[in-house]
């Protein structure tokens, strides 16, 4: 997988997460499985793991913890897999109008936080 494969879905880059509004970020860490999230945090940019960490009970964070501990093994291959798919969740959500852009920054959108439509 090339760099740019592993970084981008569709133009959005995971550093573009760093423009995400709590709301916009909510989604994206409800619809990210927990290994996921736990991989990701171990190679990402700390101030997205923080951002997300931010908006998780203490439960969330307990079990995306344990994740980040089994997680840890320096795979680049996953590591780039777990970061292109936040940027999938994330692009999907754009798609679906869960978030919207405006100008750099990224947007929930209110009234949409029941994500079980997306299940």
């Amino acid at each position: 997988m090339g760099t740019s494969a592993q970084q981008k879905s569709d133009g959005l880059q995971v550093r573009d997460l760093l423009f995400f509004d709590n709301l916009a970020l909510y989604y994206v860490f409800e619809n990210t499985p927990p290994r996921v999230l736990g991989r990701a945090f171990n190679c990402t940019d700390g101030r997205l793991s923080g951002s997300l960490l931010g908006l998780m009970n203490p439960k969330q964070r307990e079990t995306v913890h344990a994740f980040m501990i089994m997680e840890n093994d320096d795979n680049e291959s996953k590591n780039a897999d777990a970061i292109q798919a936040l940027t999938i969740i994330a692009r999907d959500l754009l798609d679906r109008g869960f978030i919207r852009k405006q100008g750099l920054h990224y947007f929930g959108t209110p009234g949409t936080e029941s994500l079980q439509s997306l299940s």
